[in-house]
């Protein structure tokens, strides 16, 4: 019964530090004062609970028929940001080797 209340403990304590990854902000980026906007975004987002270094792999325009992947690192607070090349304005992101993933778009 010790073992089984032990395991029950640690799978708990496991499950309560789990990474996430959360996208703050996804933007295009104007060049110049014309009104067409270019595929130049950028995206930045935060990771919490993973591993140091925390390995972010984005996958933009992922429903599309030639999704772009990008890759970056968090820093130490776990921020990142990465530009990118959209045309449809929405992304995927994923900590590599963790079970975190998050969508988002241009709105």
């Amino acid at each position: 019964m010790k073992t089984f209340m032990a395991l029950a403990l640690l799978v708990s304590s496991v499950s309560a530090f789990s990474a996430s990854v959360k996208v703050t902000s996804f933007n295009y980026v104007r060049i110049g004062n014309d009104n067409f906007n270019n595929p130049l975004a950028e995206l930045c987002g935060l990771v919490t609970g993973g591993t140091t270094p925390s390995f972010v792999q984005i996958k933009v325009d992922p429903k599309s028929k030639n999704p772009a992947m990008y890759n970056t690192m968090a820093g130490a607070d776990g921020k990142f940001c990465m530009a990118v090349i959209t045309y449809r304005g929405t992304a995927e992101v994923s900590m590599i080797g963790e079970n975190a993933k998050t969508q988002a778009s241009i709105k």
